[in-house]
C-alpha cells in the first residue's frame, strides 16, 4: 500500500520561514508510515488558487490509476483555497476508492467523523458557489444601472485574435467549463492577448465582451 504525501508552499520565501516543504513532509511521512504505508513525496511551490498544479495533478493521476491508495496533506489550504475545488478532490477520492487524509483537521474519508466533516465541506462549497453567483449578478446590475457597457467601458478590451475568440465561444457552446476552456487553450499553445496564462476569469470576460456577442455565461 502506497500513500502520496503532498506538500505545497505559496512562495520560495515561505518555504524558508516556518512552513517549509520539508517540515510538512516530515510530519506526514511519520503518520503514513505509522499506518503501514510506503510513501512518495510530491512537493511544489505555487498558489493554492491555481488548479493547474503539476504535482497535485500527478498525485491525482496516480491515485486514479491505482498506483497509490491514499493522499496525505497537512492542511486544507495546502490542498486548495476554494471549497469547490476541495470538494472536487473529495469526490474523486470517493468515486475512485482512495483515502484522503487532512492531518491537522483529522479529516479521513475512511472514518465516520471524516465523512461528516466532508459533508460540512460540501455544504460550504455549495454556499460559496451561490454567493459567487449572486455577487456577479449584483456587479453586472450595478454596471447596467451606471450605464456601463461591459467590454467597452470596463472588462476585456484586449486585441484578441478573432479565431481564438470564436474557438472560446465554440468550447463554451459545447459545455466546457471556464477552467476547462483555459486548459484546452493552453494545450493548443495559445496565449492571452497580454501574454501569461489563461485563467477562468479571463475566459469569462472574453465571453461577456460585446465582440463575442454572448450575454450569458454558465
Amino acid at each position: 500500500m502506497k500513500a502520496i504525501i503532498y506538500t505545497r508552499v505559496s512562495t520560495n520565501r515561505q518555504s524558508d520561514t516556518g512552513h517549509s516543504l520539508e517540515s510538512q513532509a516530515a510530519k506526514l511521512i511519520l503518520e503514513a508510515q505509522r499506518q503501514g504505508y510506503q510513501v512518495e513525496v510530491l512537493s511544489e511551490i505555487g498558489s493554492g488558487t491555481n488548479t493547474a498544479r503539476v504535482k497535485l495533478n500527478e498525485a491525482l493521476a496516480e491515485l486514479k490509476e491505482g498506483k497509490a491508495q491514499a493522499l496525505f496533506c497537512l492542511d486544507l489550504d495546502r490542498l486548495g483555497r476554494s471549497a469547490i475545488d476541495l470538494l472536487r478532490i473529495g469526490e474523486k477520492a470517493k468515486k475512485e476508492n482512495w483515502r484522503l487524509v487532512i492531518s491537522s483537521l483529522g479529516i479521513d474519508t475512511e472514518t465516520a467523523g471524516g465523512k461528516l466533516l466532508y459533508g460540512v465541506l460540501a455544504q460550504v462549497a455549495e454556499m460559496e458557489s451561490n454567493l459567487i453567483s449572486e455577487r456577479v449578478k449584483r456587479q453586472h446590475q450595478a454596471r447596467r444601472d451606471r450605464g456601463i457597457i461591459w467590454g467597452v467601458n470596463e472588462g476585456f478590451k484586449g486585441n484578441l485574435n478573432p479565431q481564438v475568440r470564436k474557438l472560446i465561444a465554440k468550447f463554451h457552446a459545447e459545455g466546457y467549463t471556464l477552467r476547462e476552456i483555459a486548459k484546452k487553450l493552453t494545450q493548443k499553445g495559445l496565449t492571452p492577448p497580454n501574454g501569461g496564462l489563461w485563467y477562468p476569469n479571463t475566459i469569462r470576460q472574453i465571453l461577456l465582451s460585446p465582440q463575442t456577442k454572448l450575454r450569458k455565461v454558465a
